[in-house]
This record gives structure tokens, C-alpha cells and sequence, in this order.
């Protein structure tokens, strides 16, 4: 796939090569690399495992979702690229419904020493035009803890607007989660838009097979 998301100067999103994945999977495990620990907890699934099985994890999942043909579902998982360096994961996924319910969802993660300088807001806004634009989707959903205020603050400056919060345990402890939902016509007109939308290539293929 030749797909490729520029945002700007040498900053862009892709998908992943094979090596590109094993050295993003490698420094991402290791603890502290993309969260301090008291934040661990944002990130359930990497609890008890070793830095090893965390990068095996990493590595397996984004391999099984290339094929993105398969159904219920699916997710393309795009890498950051700073200076032709992967420094993070920028993925956006149709739930099972899709195409008869046009509604995707994003995850991402930086490496700790790209974050704090709007990375994470460009590369969202990427895939949200990709979405939109060219797969023609409906609405984008996305659940984050309260306290995630750095997660918050992205969905609030990209125009997501809160429709919902609840509250989940994990691992005996007690969290608030917001549901955040931006929908296509307000992402069309918005000033969000206008300011990070990237330069979109090689899009025609990924449109191909999700987008009718």
C-alpha cells in the first residue's frame, strides 16, 4: 500500500514496514517509553507483561490487520514518521458494521520524547480526513478516561463533542470515561479541518476496498 498522510515539512503518516514496526514495538516497550508509569493504567492490556511480550504483542496485532479485507471490522494502523523515523502509532478502525454504519473509531501513541508538541493532534486530524473525505464516514467515536487530559484536550481542539460518560473498573480500581463524537459534516466545515488537514496520497486502493 502506498498510502501516505504528510502533515508537514518531514512529519508524515504510513503504513508500517515490517522494520518500521519491529523498532517502533521494541522502544516502545520499555517502561516509561510512551507512559510514566503512574499512567500505565491508560493502556490495560500491556499490565504483567515483559517488555518482550509487549513488543511481540505490538508487532503480531498490526500484522494481523493488514489483511483489511477480513470482516467484521477493521483497522489500518499507520505509522509516525519524523525524519523517516517511526516515533508512533496513529490507527483508525470501522467497527463491525461498517460499511452499512459508517462510524470509525482512532487509538494512537507517541513515544514520550514526540509528545507535548501537537504530533498527536496532527496525526488524528490525518486519519479523521481520511476518513471523511475519502471512506466517506459518518461519524467518529472516541472513549477516553478523564483523566487523560491529554487525550481529552486533542478530541476537544479536533471539534469532538462529549455525548456520554461512564464509569468502568479496572483492576479494582474505579474510572470516569468519556464518549467523545465528531460527525462528517461538522468536520467538513471546521476550522480544525482547515488548519491540520494533510496533503493525502495513494488513497484510491484503501478507498477501493472500504470505501463503497
Amino acid at each position: 500500500m502506498t498510502l501516505r498522510l504528510a502533515l508537514d515539512g518531514a512529519v508524515f503518516l504510513q503504513p508500517p514496514t515490517d522494520d518500521d514496526l519491529v523498532q517502533l514495538a521494541r522502544r516502545a516497550a520499555e517502561p516509561g517509553a510512551v507512559l510514566p508509569p503512574a499512567e500505565a493504567h491508560f493502556v490495560t492490556w500491556i499490565a504483567g507483561r515483559t517488555p518482550q511480550e509487549i513488543a511481540q504483542q505490538r508487532i503480531a496485532r498490526v500484522q494481523a490487520n493488514r489483511d483489511l479485507t477480513r470482516r467484521p471490522g477493521w483497522s489500518l494502523d499507520l505509522a509516525v514518521m519524523v525524519e523517516e523515523q517511526p516515533v508512533g502509532l496513529q490507527s483508525l478502525s470501522g467497527f463491525d458494521q461498517w460499511p452499512h454504519h459508517r462510524i470509525v473509531g482512532t487509538t494512537s501513541w507517541l513515544l514520550a520524547a514526540f509528545q507535548g508538541r501537537g504530533l498527536g493532534t496532527r496525526a488524528r486530524a490525518a486519519v479523521l480526513e481520511l476518513a471523511f473525505a475519502h471512506l466517506r464516514a459518518e461519524s467518529a467515536k472516541s472513549w477516553v478516561l478523564d483523566e487523560n487530559r491529554a487525550s481529552v484536550a486533542v478530541s476537544t481542539k479536533l471539534g469532538y463533542r462529549l455525548i456520554d460518560r461512564h464509569h468502568i473498573t479496572e483492576h479494582g480500581s474505579r474510572y470516569a470515561e468519556g464518549v467523545f463524537q465528531l460527525d462528517r459534516d461538522a468536520w467538513l466545515e471546521s476550522r480544525a479541518r482547515r488548519r491540520y488537514r494533510p496533503a493525502i496520497t495513494g488513497a484510491a486502493h484503501l478507498v477501493h476496498l472500504l470505501g463503497r
